[in-house]
């Protein structure tokens, strides 16, 4: 028998063969990578501009940490910059940093629409979840970005553990200094582990560091994200450092939970003595929070 050719086939089986071609593929199919300006906007968000912070070493053919700045009720980003110091850590750890604003409420206050507890006190109805994770995405589109990471204080740490419960595969993890998380735990309606970092100062008198009725304080906020995290073990003692420069000698203590999901790190520093502003923070905590934040 003659071996049969493309001409001797008939119409349809042509058809057919076309449509497999079409479908099989290569291995030089793949899409092509993402392409990204090398000198990007440093604005994004739309009608609520955020300001981008590149690193002066900013190129298209690296990946970049990013990490969101979340400010505390009634201040900014830029006075929230005071307490962290990421934009002045930028250029040395190599990461992109984003610095959105809230709204503003009756009382001329910026809040975030984060928990029933903190701070939407006039009922808004505001969509920050919206807001923060087209951010992501928008971001992810202009700069090439390796992992998201919210850093927040206060109402802003309050919002960071409701990104982390509603749209935790946006994130790899947050920092929260002074804030907490629902106080009932069926709001919290992720099940994806993401990595937590809790700084609380035991004296914070606006945000307390215990439990309470209405409130889950310090441990408890912590306990929870270990338990999505799988965790088999209870926290180690890494540590104390000194990093408040108003309160005698290593007064933070560095507990870290074990046998966690692979690649998610709970931790929790307890400040003794420490209020709810760390306005006295060390450089040495700015490094630490920083650099937990871009791993």
């Amino acid at each position: 028998m003659a071996p049969m050719t493309r001409n001797s086939l008939s119409p349809v089986a042509l058809v057919w063969l076309a449509l497999l071609t079409a479908c099989s593929g290569s291995a030089d199919d793949s899409a092509p990578a993402p392409t990204f300006d090398p000198n990007p906007p440093t604005e994004i968000g739309g009608d609520r501009e955020a300001e981008v912070v590149l690193p002066a070493n900013y190129a298209v053919d690296a990946e970049y940490p990013l990490v969101i700045l979340v400010h505390g009720y009634g201040v900014n980003a830029d006075i929230q910059e005071v307490i962290f110091g990421l934009g002045q850590r930028v250029d040395d750890l190599g990461f992109i940093l984003v610095k959105p604003e809230g709204t503003v409420d009756a009382n001329g206050s910026q809040f975030w629409n984060a928990t029933e507890e903190c701070c939407d006190f006039g009922h808004t109805g505001v969509d920050d979840v919206a807001y923060l994770s087209g951010l992501i995405d928008e971001a992810r589109t202009l700069y090439p970005i390796s992992t998201v990471a919210f850093v927040g204080h206060s109402n802003g740490g309050f919002m960071s553990y409701r990104m982390a419960c509603e749209v935790p595969e946006k994130i790899d993890r947050i920092a929260v200094l002074a804030g907490a998380v629902y106080k009932d735990e069926a709001d919290c309606v992720g099940t994806e582990p993401v990595s937590v970092l809790h700084v609380h100062g035991t004296l914070d008198e606006s945000v307390a560091y215990e439990s309470d009725p209405g409130h889950a304080g310090a441990e408890e906020s912590v306990e929870r994200w270990a338990t999505k995290a799988g965790c088999t073990e209870p926290p180690t003692v890494l540590g104390t450092r000194d990093y408040m420069s108003r309160v005698d000698g290593e007064e933070t203590t560095v507990s870290q939970w074990e046998g966690c999901a692979a690649g998610t790190d709970i931790q929790l520093w307890s400040a003794a003595g420490a209020d709810h502003t760390f306005l006295d923070s060390t450089d040495l905590w700015r490094d630490d929070v920083a650099a937990w934040a871009i791993q």
